[in-house]
């Protein structure tokens, strides 16, 4: 009995010094822990995001990534324009041309013109233009404004008129307004409508009444006249601009009577002047090209435009 006691009692000191040193196993200093054999941590970039280390794994083995192509820097020029470069309203227009008629078969027309505007709104004028035709000789005399198919067989008989001067009052309206670009300079421009109402002078040209006892000789006679047209304005400056138009003048004519019985001797016929022109009025259209150049007067103004 006493052996199986001390059997018991050795059997529990151990069970009691047991877990003593299980837990001096498990406990470690740092002077134990042996640096060759240490593992060292992986430094991750990611902080901790499992994706982007699975992402960076598969992009460590194709290799380092191409740098992204960079894009040419281009240097563009960049013009700014004003809306209107110059105004027109409350301004004075005074404008110089000369004119050129186009559908005479006939006879050449060359006349100097010159033109005022007052703008009462910056697309509106009222205005009057004036055309001088008169040079002081006879067309047949001077020679060189008869077409030379006419010149040389004006004894067919074919009547003409001379001109000498039309005035007209005309109203102005400018609907279309732009610009363009030549090289690097900008130029504006403008397209404007025109119409109106005046008078011409003109006067019978005779061709069979130099041969008749007396010689027919012709006053100048005054005609009510209408005229409608277009032009095209280039602005040079704010003040001078280069300009272009097309006119119709339009007015009731009268031409010489050359009937053979007008050409007969006698009081009723060669004689008297009340037979010399024909009973009725042509319709006369007269269309021309004019060209010059425009000054708006005040030079300098004050630029205001809607912000």
């Amino acid at each position: 009995m006493r052996e199986l006691g001390g059997i018991a009692l050795l059997m529990a000191a151990l069970l009691t010094a047991f877990p003593t040193a299980v837990q001096a196993q498990m406990e470690f200093s740092l002077d134990e822990v042996d640096e060759e054999d240490a593992e060292p941590a992986k430094d991750s970039k990611s902080r901790g995001d499992l994706i982007e280390e699975l992402a960076a794994g598969d992009d460590d083995d194709s290799g380092p990534a191409e740098p992204a192509p960079q894009r040419e820097e281009i240097a563009e020029e960049i013009y700014a324009v004003q809306q209107i470069y110059a105004l027109r309203l409350k301004r004075h227009e005074l404008a110089p041309s000369v004119a050129f008629a186009l559908n005479d078969p006939y006879l050449k027309h060359y006349g100097l013109g010159l033109a005022y505007n007052y703008w009462f709104t910056n697309v509106l004028a009222i205005g009057a233009n004036f055309i001088w035709y008169d040079w002081g000789t006879n067309p047949l005399e001077r020679g060189t404004d008869l077409v030379p198919r006419i010149q040389n067989q004006y004894r067919l008989g074919v009547p003409i008129n001379d001109w000498q001067t039309g005035a007209w009052v005309n109203f102005t309206y400018v609907p279309f307004y732009g610009k363009f670009k030549v090289r690097k300079k900008i130029f504006q421009w403008d397209a404007y409508l025109i119409g109106g109402v005046g008078f011409m002078r003109t006067k019978p040209v005779t061709v069979f009444g130099v041969a008749t006892d007396p010689p027919r000789v012709f006053d100048w006679q005054t005609n009510v006249a209408f005229n409608v047209g277009a032009g095209l304005r280039i602005f040079l400056t704010r003040y001078l601009t280069f300009f272009t138009e097309f006119r119709a003048y339009m007015w009731p004519d009268q031409f010489e009577n050359i009937t053979p019985e007008s050409q007969l001797p006698g009081p009723d016929n060669a004689g008297d002047p009340s037979t010399w022109l024909q009973s009725g009025s042509s319709f006369v259209a007269n269309t021309s090209i004019q060209v010059g150049f425009t000054l708006f007067l005040p030079i300098k103004f004050e630029y205001r435009l809607p912000k």
